[in-house]
């Protein structure tokens, strides 16, 4: 597995971790209810060497093929725990003939029954569904073949007694193995969500970086270029004015060094009134009229304000790239849905002469789309499309219903607080 996943470093280092300790807790587990399957056995072998007449060699070879069928059990349960898979059928063919071998072997009744018992309620959900049933029959009725011999020296009730004493053990047994897979599903299933959870945070950041980027660098290197542009020609006939636009162009450059700083940072918020001045002023150096109606009015709350500042910007870097506008207008109002009665705040920049005229459609570039992204985020709804006297307009629907006013109101009081 790469690093990415198991390194031990990071959120998904920790994530490995804990991975790694359930795994551990849940095959110990497992593994001590697998080595009951030998530990009958052994307890028969010790019991016969005390007893005249019982044949050591059958009591030391049941311990022996205990051994393999409690290993091949192991390797079954090891299977099932990391990959979830059923196990191979040869391994688990060989652990069924070591285990009725052990049976066969042991010459106690009761612990030849309960290793028997213990070995299929741990190796039951290491089978294939298709096999269980026919497996389970089977071993239900192998054990009573050892009554047939004659001179069988056991009472039939006694053993229907022990028989039924090994089919509770068979099922404690799967019960405690149903609980231990149990646990182990819930916590792989958890650590994953924790582990999407994470880099789906991780990506909404590089998505929210990006965006950044893009509308920061696009607008103020725009605004920039036009500048430089604007001191160039200004030079020769008005260099005292060329020299004024060179002093906004250096204090545009260092306005947007510490916009990209706190975009690294985060913690942004573009004001509304500051970036339409901003956008106006740029505007109107490259020879563009400007037009702002409704920005005066009651207050917005903070996010509408920075998204309808977002909007602003994102729709005079399209004035700047991709027109030739001589005017540009930006509007503010507000709506009522009639119905839902909540209030919205519209937000239109609109410019005549984009290039393409009015027969091309309209495709998102990386700036609308990103835009796009952070209004409908926001609760709101993003158009844009070509007018019909060869312009552009870029419009957004913004939430303003009270109870987003009061998110906001309680989101920056905190931020005081802090």
């Amino acid at each position: 597995m790469d690093r990415d996943v198991t390194g031990v470093d990071g959120v998904d280092g920790r994530y490995a971790f804990r991975l790694r300790v359930a795994r551990i807790v849940i095959m110990a587990s497992m593994m001590f209810g697998a080595a009951m399957t030998l530990v009958w056995p052994v307890v028969a072998l010790v019991v016969s060497t005390g007893m005249a007449g019982e044949p050591l060699w059958a009591a030391v070879l049941s311990v022996v093929t205990a051994v393999a069928a409690t290993a091949t059990l192991c390797v079954m349960i090891r299977d099932r725990v990391d990959t979830r898979r059923t196990a191979d059928p040869r391994i688990l063919w060989t652990s069924l003939a070591l285990a009725v071998l052990t049976y066969a072997l042991t010459a106690t009744p009761v612990f030849a029954l309960l290793s028997l018992a213990t070995w299929w309620g741990m190796a039951v959900f290491a089978v294939q569904r298709r096999r269980v049933v026919w497996v389970s029959a089977v071993l239900l009725v192998l054990p009573w073949l050892r009554l047939l011999p004659p001179g069988a020296d056991i009472h039939p009730a006694l053993f229907a007694v022990l028989w039924l004493v090994a089919v509770g053990q068979a099922l404690v047994a799967t019960g405690a193995c149903l609980a231990s897979l149990w646990l182990w599903d819930v916590t792989n299933e958890a650590v994953a969500g924790q582990r999407a959870r994470a880099r789906l945070a991780v990506t909404e950041e590089r998505l929210r970086f990006s965006r950044d980027m893009h509308d920061l660098l696009g607008h103020s290197l725009s605004a920039l270029a036009v500048k430089s542009e604007l001191a160039g020609r200004l030079l020769e006939p008005a260099p005292e004015r060329a020299a004024a636009e060179m002093a906004q162009v250096h204090a545009l450059a260092r306005t947007s060094l510490a916009q990209v700083r706190s975009a690294v940072s985060g913690y942004r918020e573009v004001d509304l009134a500051e970036e339409v001045e901003s956008v106006t002023a740029v505007l109107r150096a490259n020879r563009t009229e400007v037009a702002v109606t409704g920005l005066d009015g009651p207050s917005l709350p903070p996010r509408t304000g920075t998204l309808a500042a977002w909007v602003v910007r994102e729709g005079a870097t399209n004035v700047l790239r991709h027109s030739d506008a001589t005017r540009c207008e930006i509007s503010f109002s507000r709506t009522r849905e009639p119905g839902a009665g909540t209030e919205s705040l519209v937000v239109e920049v609109a410019n005549d002469r984009a290039r393409g005229g009015p027969g091309r459609d309209t495709a998102f570039g990386n700036g609308l789309s990103g835009l796009s992204e952070r209004v409908v985020a926001g609760g709101g709804v993003l158009s844009a499309s070509r007018t019909g006297d060869g312009g552009f307009l870029l419009r957004a629907v913004l939430p303003l219903d009270r109870r987003a006013r009061a998110e906001e109101g309680a989101v920056s009081a905190g931020r005081r607080d802090r």
